[in-house]
């Protein structure tokens, strides 16, 4: 079985976020979508960093001439924690854009609720 190759993920995954994102309204989802592209796009992104980061590592060592050396964050260790912040603050943004909704079995019970106190 051949691997999907990666821009066809990000569409795939573009599809489903929008199927997410259907209900809101079409101008805000003007606004949004560029930010669904880009969501996408960094889920992919994560997952080739966490694949290098097993690699590496989040720790590597270094060199600086002869004598000056030591242990630092990894160069993937910082790149994986810049993309996934950004992910996290996109998902964030993403998901205040959705209307509101309450689960049915609440709106039932408070409807049961209700009903039974009129007066």
């Amino acid at each position: 079985m051949r691997p999907i190759k990666p821009e066809n993920r990000v569409k795939r995954r573009i599809k489903e976020l929008r199927k997410i994102f259907e209900a809101v309204d079409a101008d805000k989802l003007k606004l949004i979508d560029p930010m669904i592209h880009q969501v996408a796009n960094l889920e992919i992104q994560m997952e080739k960093l966490l694949e290098d980061l097993k690699d590496v590592g989040f720790v590597e060592t270094y060199q600086n001439g002869d004598n000056q050396f030591g242990t630092k964050e990894s160069t993937v260790s910082r790149a994986y924690s810049g993309v996934f912040k950004n992910y996290v603050n996109a998902i964030r943004t993403l998901l205040s854009c959705l209307p509101e909704t309450s689960p049915p079995e609440v709106q039932d019970t408070l409807t049961e609720f209700i009903r039974s106190h009129k007066r």
